[in-house]
């Protein structure tokens, strides 16, 4: 039997959350209508399972941006009177009244039954629920077998609309716009409940507004710390801060006051550009637990590599990345674009070792020795004394505005300092092996499928991947590259997409940051002016 089919004038089952769709350049999906179809293939009959399953996982269709309240168990979900599209219409989950978007995958879970009508995505995700599923226009129960459930996902998923990539207004394919939306769950999943921002700089203000943005809107910023606290209190919500930016005692007072943190910090694939030179984040990081660069507590990064399963998709998703990543030469600033290959001896191991800015967070908590720099360049040399050393000052630095100078006695022990600026991606390349305090370079050096030697605690050391000098009791799972990637590029950061500020899947990040040309803004002109009259100054002092 083909189960009843959703009337064109119905919401679409697979939409956009309000906040994207306005910034969206199409519509997710489109109806087109359906009038019925022969019965199923088995190879349509398959799709549909898959299709079913995916929906599952990624818990998307219907509202599923809405409000998730306090529900009973084994309650009936009733949604009268009014069309699908009737933003009037009552619901009950027992005896409670509902009101605005709620999330249809959090109210499956709590019924035993839906009460609907047969076009509503709440009776349809019902139905592919297994959930006894009654319509309200006639009274009469819906069918939920097994082939009712395949009719009924191809009629509604694959007949009944198309879909449209909403980045570019270019046709996909249902699996894709899924895939889509599951990665927009996740982003709003990663920002919920934050109310107030504190210590954001005020040139990425707008970016990081675009990030938080939710169902609830743009959480507002606090001037002070304990205006920042006293908000999240009233409003129960949490307090999203830049750690380098807050006072060193506000966590604390967070505690203390019973107040929850997100902890934003840039992404690992950022921009095309530096930070210092006032390039906004295409990417970023929010973390409840900690932050992914302090090795003395753990972190949401840390978490999904010592817990998260990795099932063979994902780890197909990850290694297609990690290729994507190589083939076009992207870093964490961008891409590298006609690189002079660095002259290296061919009778001698090259070891690349990656200077960092001494004041930057990652290397203040993860240089447990406090090597700095120098320390990291003398430590190399007398583990290697007859490799060709070849070092890289950090970005930051060579453009004058953060501290990482060597000191005379390290400098003599390097064949070769990169005092001009130069993309990392083609380095890595061409040497032998890589030397790192805490330095991202490490990350992308084992992208790249290179020996990685750790002299402090960075994210991706204590997996089995690297060199450790500094054990990590803590992580004790051992992890392919792919699961690594799959963690640290595909489950921990957020995107967005440089063209039109919607929430995007790493790959649109990267295939944007492939073929886009930098963009140097007036800022950014001043900033790098000022940074070499600072290094100038520097010289000649």
């Amino acid at each position: 039997m083909t189960a009843p089919v959703a009337p064109t004038r119905a919401a679409p089952l697979l939409q956009a959350p309000p906040a994207f769709a306005k910034r969206s350049r199409a519509p997710l999906a489109v109806a087109r209508g359906s009038h019925g179809h022969p019965p199923l293939t088995q190879e349509q009959a398959d799709r549909s399972d898959r299709l079913i399953e995916r929906l599952h996982q990624l818990r998307v269709g219907g509202s599923f941006w809405g409000a998730r309240p306090a529900l009973p168990p084994g309650c009936t979900v009733v949604k009268a009177p009014g069309s699908p599209t009737d933003a009037n219409a009552t619901l009950w989950a027992g005896t409670e009244v509902l009101a605005g978007d709620i999330d249809p995958w959090h109210l499956l879970d709590h019924a035993a039954a839906v009460i609907a009508p047969h076009g509503d995505p709440l009776a349809i995700l019902a139905r592919l629920r297994a959930i006894p599923t009654t319509d309200t226009a006639t009274g009469e129960p819906l069918p939920i077998g097994a082939d009712a459930r395949r009719a009924l996902a191809w009629d509604t998923l694959v007949v009944a609309h198309d879909y449209h990539e909403p980045f570019t207004g270019s046709p996909i394919a249902v699996e894709a716009a899924i895939d889509l939306l599951g990665e927009w769950r996740r982003h709003l999943e990663a920002i919920a409940g934050i109310g107030v921002q504190f210590g954001m700089r005020a040139w990425k203000r707008g970016q990081i507004d675009r990030f938080l943005t939710g169902t609830a809107g743009v959480p507002g910023q606090a001037r002070r710390g304990k205006d920042a606290l006293a908000r999240a209190r009233a409003d129960n919500a949490a307090v999203a801060i830049w750690p380098s930016r807050v006072p060193p005692d506000f966590e604390a007072s967070a505690a203390t006051a019973g107040v929850r943190l997100a902890r934003v910090e840039d992404g690992f694939l950022r921009s095309l550009g530096l930070g210092v030179h006032l390039v906004p984040p295409q990417s970023i990081v929010v973390d409840r637990q900690g932050i992914h660069y302090d090795p003395a507590r753990s972190s949401d990064l840390e978490a999904l590599l010592s817990e998260h399963p990795f099932p063979p998709a994902l780890l197909r998703r990850a290694a297609a990345l990690r290729a994507a990543i190589v083939g076009a030469g992207i870093g964490k600033y961008g891409r590298a674009d006609n690189a002079t290959p660095i002259p290296l001896p061919h009778d001698r191991r090259s070891i690349l070792v990656v200077g960092q800015v001494e004041d930057d967070q990652s290397v203040r908590m993860g240089d447990v020795a406090g090597l700095g720099n120098s320390g990291l360049l003398k430590r190399a040399r007398a583990l290697a004394p007859d490799a060709f050393l070849l070092y890289k000052p950090h970005p930051d630095t060579l453009a004058g505005h953060r501290r990482g100078a060597l000191d005379r006695e390290a400098r003599i022990l390097a064949d070769r300092i990169l005092d001009t600026p130069c993309p990392l991606a083609p380095l890595l390349d061409q040497v032998d092996e890589v030397h790192v305090l805490t330095s991202l370079a490490g990350f992308e050096a084992l992208l790249r499928e290179r020996t990685v030697l750790c002299h402090g605690i960075p994210f991706y050391a204590g997996w089995g991947l690297t060199r450790d000098l500094v054990p990590v009791p803590r992580r004790t799972r051992r992890l392919d590259l792919d699961a690594l990637v799959a963690a640290t590029l595909l489950l921990y950061p957020l995107y967005l997409d440089p063209e039109t500020g919607l929430p995007c899947p790493a790959e649109r990040l990267v295939e944007c940051l492939a073929s886009a040309a930098p963009h140097v803004s007036f800022l950014s002109r001043l900033r790098r002016i000022e940074g070499k009259a600072r290094n100038i100054l520097r010289q000649a002092t």
